[in-house]
């Protein structure tokens, strides 16, 4: 059946109707992804890091170079969540982007985004490299990753990195009100050049090398294991074989948590068909937005897998715990032994 002109229109208008919903549908999901996801992250991260860190400094643990690592790693887990989840959350929410609000905001705030998220991921690899080290050669890497070394490594790593970097000083600025480049001559520089640079730096080359490095050190701590399951086992196999543990459920969730936004990333060239149409791009905010929330997961979930990996860290955790309670306690009981540990450190 024929449709006529006045049907037509009104078909149209109902057509355009719907779209428009759809794209405030669309618009506003997003937004609460945003919102509602960035609060949920940032709260969950800051409670689980500062307990990660006050347990990893406590006398047990605080001696292996292991912990060093894992406390940076608290650390700059909380200054990722602070600045770059916590922008988000404030431009979703107020409308305000912090990056616009001023030159000096611009240039330091992108600054610090890639440079905590580059560190963050190279924290990884060479916490990773020293556990490889323990499994096949432990009494080698007593002697290459002392606390004092390692401390050296991350300085020299941070030093890099910061280096790497220091181009958003002079490449960003604040342009008619916006956080953008700060001249048509770094366009090339900054969309091409430092864009794949920046994902191999803080995606693609950590995500290579933990992968590989973590199969090599699962493959060693089996035989470990079944070596260990034929003879007397030590404290130093068992201690070993807890760091390696936590270690390990570090890294996977790091794999697993940013291999959607590396594998998005490096596709991003073909999906600029998708880009033409509204309703594509209303999709593909949803999906960033998605994409963003679960690389941030990364940031503040490592709490829950020392809890599920290392039997120690549960142990010092609910020391810590008996502690706190016996300080807050007004009189507490003579008898009581769960105030015994109170010369231990905090």
């Amino acid at each position: 059946m024929a449709v006529n002109s006045s049907q037509g229109m009104i078909l149209n208008s109902m057509t355009t109707s719907l779209n428009n919903n759809e794209q405030i549908y669309d618009g506003k999901l997003a937004r609460d992804i945003w919102v509602y996801g960035s609060a949920v992250i940032t709260v969950v991260g800051t409670i689980g890091n500062i307990l990660s860190i006050l347990v990893m400094t406590r006398k047990k643990l605080k001696k292996q170079t292991t912990a060093l690592y894992l406390v940076l790693l608290s650390l700059v887990d909380l200054a990722v969540l602070y600045t770059g989840l916590m922008r988000h959350w404030i431009r979703e929410s107020t409308g305000t982007d912090i990056r616009d609000t001023s030159t000096p905001s611009c240039k330091i705030h992108i600054f610090l985004v890639y440079f905590l998220m580059q560190f963050d991921a190279w924290i990884l690899v060479w916490v990773t490299v020293e556990r490889l080290v323990a499994v096949y050669v432990p009494h080698r890497a007593k002697l290459m990753f002392t606390r004092k070394k390692a401390a050296t490594q991350l300085a020299i790593t941070a030093l890099v990195l910061m280096t790497i970097n220091v181009h958003f000083m002079w490449t960003h600025s604040l342009v008619r009100g916006r956080c953008n480049i700060s001249s048509q001559r770094y366009s090339y520089f900054v969309y091409t050049i430092w864009s794949w640079l920046d994902f191999v730096i803080a995606s693609l080359g950590p995500f290579v090398i933990i992968l590989s490095l973590n199969l090599a050190i699962v493959v060693q701590v089996v035989h470990l294991d079944r070596k260990r399951r034929r003879n007397s086992t030590n404290t130093t196999n068992k201690r070993t074989n807890t760091m390696t543990g936590v270690l390990i459920s570090v890294n996977f969730v790091f794999l697993l948590a940013t291999a959607p936004m590396t594998i998005y990333l490096s596709t991003q060239s073909y999906w600029t068909e998708i880009t033409e149409t509204t309703e594509g791009r209303a999709t593909l905010h949803i999906i960033w937005a998605c994409l963003n929330i679960v690389a941030y997961t990364n940031y503040s979930i490592n709490f829950a897998l020392y809890c599920f990996s290392s039997p120690t860290f549960r142990q010092e955790l609910l020391k810590m715990f008996r502690v706190l309670s016996c300080m807050f306690k007004v009189y507490p009981s003579k008898e009581s032994t769960d105030c015994t540990d109170h010369n231990d450190n905090l």
